[in-house]
């Protein structure tokens, strides 16, 4: 499986990594913000876990976004999942739709994906819709970080060949 994580920075996001890891996917980790205290801890974290890449973006800027998924696409041979579990307050259902987007573009090219919003309880419902043929889900935060993470990997496990 190959699977961006894109909010690597919050305490889901690490554990998402980890637990992707663990289940042998090769992963490219992207913080959400572009401060570098948050980008070196990703960094960090991209070599714990062995990620084939790492960065730091604002997840709310399109062309960055765009540009990013792109190359994550690329350094990975494709993508299976995208996992958005940034945590931008107010932002953040605008985020998901543009990580949505462009996600779902590079799912095009490669033959399906799932994409998956772990986002925080308050976040607003109406998001994170996939258009025919793939797959989405949404997955509040308010758990203990490594429960969320155990369900997404057995989600992905399910909808990924060869996971």
């Amino acid at each position: 499986m190959r699977a961006l994580v894109l909010g690597a920075e919050t305490p889901v996001g690490r554990a998402i990594a980890a637990a992707l890891t663990g289940a042998g996917a090769q992963l490219a980790l992207v913080a959400s913000t572009g401060d570098a205290e948050t980008a070196f801890a990703v960094q960090r974290l991209a070599r714990r876990t062995g990620a084939v890449l790492s960065q730091a973006i604002d997840a709310t800027n399109e062309m960055a976004v765009r540009v990013m998924v792109r190359q994550v696409s690329k350094a990975l041979g494709g993508l299976d999942a995208v996992v958005f579990c940034a945590d931008l307050g107010e932002r953040t259902p605008a985020a998901v739709e543009i990580a949505m987007t462009y996600s779902n573009r590079e799912f095009n090219r490669t033959g399906g994906g799932t994409f998956i919003a772990a986002v925080p309880q308050d976040t607003p419902a109406g998001i994170g819709e996939a258009p025919p043929g793939f797959s989405s889900m949404r997955v509040v935060t308010a758990a203990d970080a490594e429960a969320v993470a155990r369900r997404i990997v057995e989600a992905l496990a399910g909808d990924s060949p060869g996971a």
